[in-house]
């Protein structure tokens, strides 16, 4: 389980967050609000990018504050796709792996099961200048949900893509986290998202 207890981040003297939330495995929880609010810098938090001023963040009852961002067991997806150019599509799902990973044939091929249900099929040898801007997204859901890490952050990851398709990256996201029993924690400011996922939801505000 992912626990954030008093968590405390300062941006100046005005404005300051503080969080409190629990999200269990198998789960996931929508943060909404309007902009400003905090929701990527809870993000942020989580993933080591910000450093708190006060309060406790476990999983499983491991302290990840003590840990640097490359060492807790998290996969962020941004709202920019971060691809690399150079690479193909493929070759960016497997560089996210790290170099310690042995491409094996089941992984290859749950690779390819990935981009077949976002809608990918067909497009692992292109480059990333050769798909659209929600094409390039969904390469980078499936590099994170690849790794498999157990605690997954979206920061409004699917803001680029139609709802129709947008459905489909949740019936695959929604498996995934069942499957291997994820944490995930979604920006979203759409309330359809909640209600397609049928999920918790926290709603940010300012106090």
């Amino acid at each position: 389980m992912l626990q954030i207890e008093g968590l405390s981040f300062n941006w100046s003297e005005d404005l300051h967050f503080t969080y409190g939330l629990s999200i269990a495995r198998g789960e996931i929880l929508a943060l909404q609000g309007p902009s400003g609010v905090g929701k990527t810098t809870l993000l942020e938090l989580i993933a080591g990018f910000q450093t708190p001023t006060a309060g406790k963040l476990t999983w499983d009852d491991i302290d990840l504050l003590t840990l640097q961002p490359w060492q807790r067991p998290v996969t962020t997806v941004f709202q920019a796709d971060n691809l690399f150019a150079h690479l193909t599509c493929l070759n960016n799902v497997i560089v996210g792996l790290g170099p310690k990973e042995k491409m094996r044939p089941n992984l290859l091929n749950q690779i390819h099961d990935y981009f077949a249900q976002l809608g990918l099929a067909g497009l692992q040898q292109r480059m990333p200048s050769q798909i659209s801007g929600g094409q390039q997204q969904r390469v980078a859901l499936v590099r994170a949900l690849i790794r498999a890490r157990p605690i997954l952050l979206l920061d409004e990851s699917f803001s680029a893509l139609d709802w129709e398709m947008r459905q489909e990256c949740f019936d695959a996201l929604k498996t995934v986290v069942k499957s291997h029993n994820m944490a995930a924690l979604l920006v979203s400011h759409d309330s359809r998202d909640t209600a397609y996922l049928g999920c918790g939801e926290l709603r940010l505000t300012l106090l």
